[in-house]
Parts: C-alpha cells; structure tokens; sequence
C-alpha cells in the first residue's frame, strides 16, 4: 500500500514539474517571437499647408518654393495662380 502511494507521489511531481517546464517554455518563445503586427510609425515633424492651413507630416508634404509646404499637388498649383 505504502509502495503504491509513493509511486503515486512520485508520478505527480514528474507530471507537476513536466507542466511547470512547458509553461515556461511556451512563455518563452511567445515572447521571443517577433512582432508581425504593423509597426507604429514614428513621429514625424508636421507642417502646415499653405493653402488649406491643415497640417501633414513633412515627409508626406510637397515643397514649394519659399519653405511653403503642401497638402498636395492640387493646393500647390492653386497657391502660384
């Protein structure tokens, strides 16, 4: 009776610690994976355009002449008329 339980005993401390070796394994490679979600971009300088007055960021603005920036081609057409 005596050899049974310390079978038992011995059983589930194997399981026990094959559980707790798993969790951290599992923990392990989740946080190691790399990330594939999209990336933020990173903040950028915004301008304002002289045409309209919205702001974009500067490296989506068209340049004019005189450090004017642009919301778009169309704006800065318009703004030389």
């Amino acid at each position: 009776m005596i050899v049974r339980f310390i079978v038992f005993i011995i059983i589930f401390l194997f399981l026990w610690w094959l559980y707790r070796n798993i969790k951290v394994f599992i923990e392990q490679k989740s946080n190691s994976k790399p990330d594939t979600s999209p990336k933020m971009q990173q903040e950028d300088d915004m301008v304002q355009c002289a045409y309209c007055k919205i702001y974009t960021p500067k490296n989506h603005a068209i340049k004019g002449t005189k450090n004017h920036f642009f919301c778009s081609i169309e704006h800065k057409n318009q703004h030389f008329k």
